[in-house]
C-alpha cells in the first residue's frame, strides 16, 4: 500500500475554502478584491460537484480494461467521454459568466460574446469538453479568434465549469486504484502533468497532484516526474529559508520545476490543500522561471 495510488478531493466544503483563503490572504500576494473573486470561483466548483451527480454518466469514461491499462502505464480516464446533460451545462456556464461579470466592467462584453456563442452554437459543448481534458491551447486560441474574446478568459472559464467534473470522475476510481502502483509523473487518471508535490508528515512519501481531477498519487523522492531523471548531480532543490515548508525541485536535464511542501515542517493539524497552496506559492513560479527553468 506504500506505493498506492489515492484520489483526494481537494475543496470539499465551503468551511476549507474559507480557512484556503484565510492563508492566501495571509501570503499578500493578492488584493483584497482578487481573493473574494478567487473564492466565488471554489464556492461555484463545490456547488458543480454538488448538483452534477444526477446530470453526467462518468462510466463511458473508463472504456477498456482499468486494470491492464494502469499495468501498462496509461492513464485509466479519457474526460472527453463523460457524457454531461446539455442544459446542465448551459446552465452552470451561464453561472460562471455571471459570477465573473461581477468581477469588474472590462470583461462584460466578452462574457456576453461567449454565451451568444455557446447559444448559436458556434461552441461544441464536445470539443470545449474534450480540450479542457488535453489542455489543448491551440483550441483555444483558435476559438476566443472565433468569437472574439481573449485565449485566457474562454479557458479559464471552461476550466472552472469542467474540472469540478473530472474531480467526481476521478474520485470514482478512488477504492479501485488504492492497490495499484504507478510510476510516472503524470497523472494515473487523467494523464495530466503533476503541479505540485508534497512530503507527508508521517513517513516523508512524495506525493504528487494533479491540478485537472485532483488526483494525488506517490512517487520516488529523487526522480523528475517529467523526464524520469534519476541522476542525484542532475536534481536539485532550494528552500526559501530554514523554517520554510516550500521548496522547490528543479531537474538541469529536462530544466523542470516542482513546487513542494513540506508537511515535516509543519503542525500536526496543519493540513495540505493544493489548490490553496498552488495561489500562495505564485511567487516559487516566478522565481523559478527567473533561473531558467520551467512548468511543464
Amino acid at each position: 500500500m506504500a506505493d498506492s495510488v489515492g484520489v483526494y478531493m481537494s475543496f470539499t466544503t465551503i468551511g476549507q475554502i474559507k480557512k484556503g483563503m484565510k492563508n492566501v490572504r495571509e501570503s499578500k500576494q493578492f488584493e483584497k478584491g482578487s481573493l473574494s473573486n478567487i473564492e466565488q470561483v471554489f464556492i461555484f466548483g463545490l456547488d458543480v460537484k454538488r448538483k452534477a451527480k444526477k446530470k453526467i454518466k462518468i462510466s463511458p469514461a473508463f472504456t477498456g480494461a482499468s486494470k491492464e491499462k494502469l499495468k501498462r502505464g496509461e492513464s485509466v480516464a479519457d474526460f472527453s467521454k463523460i457524457v454531461i446533460d446539455r442544459d446542465f451545462l448551459l446552465d452552470i456556464f451561464k453561472k460562471i459568466c455571471e459570477i465573473r461579470a461581477t468581477f469588474g466592467s472590462g470583461n462584460k462584453q466578452s462574457l456576453s460574446k461567449f454565451m451568444k456563442a455557446i447559444k448559436n452554437g458556434k461552441i461544441d459543448f464536445m470539443k470545449l469538453q474534450k480540450n479542457v481534458a488535453t489542455s489543448n491551447q491551440k483550441y483555444f486560441s483558435s476559438i476566443s479568434k472565433k468569437i472574439g474574446i481573449n485565449r485566457e478568459l474562454l479557458y479559464s472559464i471552461a476550466f472552472s465549469v469542467y474540472k469540478p467534473i473530472f474531480e467526481l470522475c476521478a474520485a470514482e476510481k478512488q477504492s479501485f486504484m488504492e492497490d495499484y502502483k504507478w510510476k510516472k509523473g503524470s497523472c494515473p487518471v487523467c494523464g495530466t502533468a503533476a503541479a505540485m508535490a508534497k512530503f507527508e508528515k508521517e513517513v516523508g512519501r512524495r506525493l504528487l497532484w494533479c491540478p485537472l481531477c485532483g488526483t494525488e498519487w506517490v512517487f520516488r523522492r529523487i526522480k523528475c516526474p517529467f523526464c524520469d531523471n534519476e541522476n542525484q548531480d542532475s536534481l536539485r532543490y532550494f528552500y526559501l529559508g530554514e523554517k520554510s515548508s516550500y521548496r522547490v525541485d528543479v531537474c538541469d536535464e529536462c530544466k523542470g520545476y516542482i513546487k513542494t511542501v513540506d508537511e515535516r515542517k509543519r503542525s500536526k493539524d496543519e493540513k495540505t490543500i493544493f489548490e490553496a497552496e498552488d495561489l500562495m506559492t505564485i511567487f516559487l513560479d516566478t522565481l523559478a522561471e527567473k533561473e531558467g527553468y520551467k512548468k511543464f
